[in-house]
């Protein structure tokens, strides 16, 4: 983008008032050459203009002339801007209403309520950096962050204030129809139960409340994450199996397998999220002793050596995402593989198809060769083979053994070629295999 100097006296009422002709060559001379400002000062501000498509007034001295870009599908100047501006008010702006579930000891919901994120700040001792996303419509980058009094949980679209005695769940209703928007219901469904140590919830009484709270949370992102990839399993093995039968469209289930694929990606991806959270967790000693906050809040702090409890917890969701990366990563390879299965197969019924079709083009051959020697005796000139009793038996046999000789000599050049081809192969294979090795060292 260029700046462009525009003069100020060229907008004067002699000028304006004069003939259009004469203003749209002036501003036409001035957009297209490339001119520095007259006056040699910067542009004032960052107004912007698009050449002929400005409004009256928006043309000013020294302003900068941009041509308009052609906009993503789907994407509008007004939407992105609305979006923009939401998201950078979120960001900053610490008195941005966000709506909470409080749940007592029990599980109980016993309030919701509207709070603020200076009210977090003020009433949790948490500072404005740690709750930057945390309102944010989009699932972010997971962190689980461990303060004085509270534990806070952020894993996709499950956000939670943990304290020794109650659990703030923020709700965030524009993720509703997302990829991960199941583990905030699964926690919803399955907290009361885990609280209260029911059979079957797999959550020990003895454990304090915060951290049934968060093995509670951890609990339905992995069951989340399971489903999601024991789902995507199934229809891969359909898909598969379908792949079996000839009967079925080829191309629409290899569509599928790439939807497949794309999906397991993404499954893996937030998998692993999920896994450096935990990770980032276990490496610390004095934050799993911190998150004892019912003894804490007792007087009975523990020190950074007594974590057992919060370390067993944590391996146990640490390996439970773990094999669902495992396991995903697994399966894609196995797609790929079978995806590359497809396509050498696809690859030798083309190659067969060549053949076909070059054994039909030596036999064209070879019949035209006999059909132009056909046609010279068959001009309408003096060949002096008219009153030959052996003329016609002569041409017919000459016609067809030249163009079987055709035919033979045709093959055999093919069958050659399909030789050289075939020893080639493999050297091209081991040579495209060293190279996959030293790309990868």
């Amino acid at each position: 983008m260029r700046s462009v100097g525009l003069n100020p006296s060229w907008f004067n009422p002699s000028v304006l008032l004069g003939s259009p002709s004469r203003m749209t060559r002036i501003l036409r001379d001035k957009v297209t050459t490339n001119l520095r400002p007259l006056n040699g000062s910067t542009p004032r501000g960052n107004s912007r203009i698009g050449i002929p498509w400005c409004r009256e007034g928006s043309l000013r001295a020294n302003s900068t002339v941009s041509t308009p870009e052609p906009h993503e599908k789907g994407r509008t100047p007004k939407d992105l801007y609305e979006l923009s501006l939401g998201l950078s008010r979120s960001r900053i702006n610490g008195n941005t209403e966000i709506q909470c579930t409080i749940y007592d000891a029990n599980g109980e919901e016993t309030l919701a309520q509207k709070t603020t994120k200076y009210d977090i700040v003020k009433s949790f001792g948490f500072s404005g950096r740690d709750l930057r996303t945390f309102d944010l419509p989009s699932g972010g980058f997971p962190h689980i962050l461990i303060r004085e009094q509270t534990i806070l949980i952020h894993i996709f679209d499950l956000r939670l204030l943990i304290q020794a005695d109650r659990v703030f769940l923020i709700n965030i209703e524009e993720t509703i129809g997302s990829e991960t928007d199941n583990a905030c219901r699964v926690f919803r469904h399955d907290l009361k139960s885990k609280l209260l140590g029911s059979r079957g919830s797999g959550v020990s009484i003895r454990l304090p409340y915060e951290l049934r709270v968060v093995e509670a949370a951890l609990a339905s992102v992995t069951a989340t994450l399971e489903a999601e990839y024991l789902l995507a399993k199934k229809k891969v093995s359909e898909t598969l199996a379908s792949l079996e039968k000839e009967e079925h469209p080829l191309n629409s289930e290899l569509k599928t397998l790439l939807d497949l694929v794309r999906n397991l990606v993404g499954i893996e991806k937030r998998g692993k999220q999920v896994r450096e959270v935990i990770q980032e967790v276990l490496n610390e000693d004095q934050d799993m002793a911190d998150m004892h906050l019912s003894d804490k809040k007792n007087g009975l702090p523990h020190t950074a050596a007594d974590h057992q409890d919060v370390e067993y917890l944590f391996e146990a969701y640490y390996k439970a995402s773990d094999s669902v990366v495992q396991e995903a990563a697994s399966l894609i390879r196995y797609i790929r593989q079978t995806e590359e299965t497809i396509q050498s197969i696809l690859n030798v019924r083309r190659n067969q198809i060549m053949v076909l079709e070059a054994k039909i083009e030596i036999v064209m051959v070879g019949l035209a060769t006999a059909t132009l020697v056909a046609g010279y005796y068959g001009m309408n000139v003096v060949n002096y083979l008219e009153e030959s009793a052996w003329a016609f038996g002569l041409l017919c046999s000459s016609s067809i053994i030249g163009a079987g000789l055709i035919w033979r000599y045709g093959m055999k050049q093919l069958r050659l070629i399909q030789r050289v081809k075939s020893a080639n192969a493999p050297l091209s294979r081991s040579t495209s295999r060293s190279y996959s090795k030293e790309s990868r060292i």
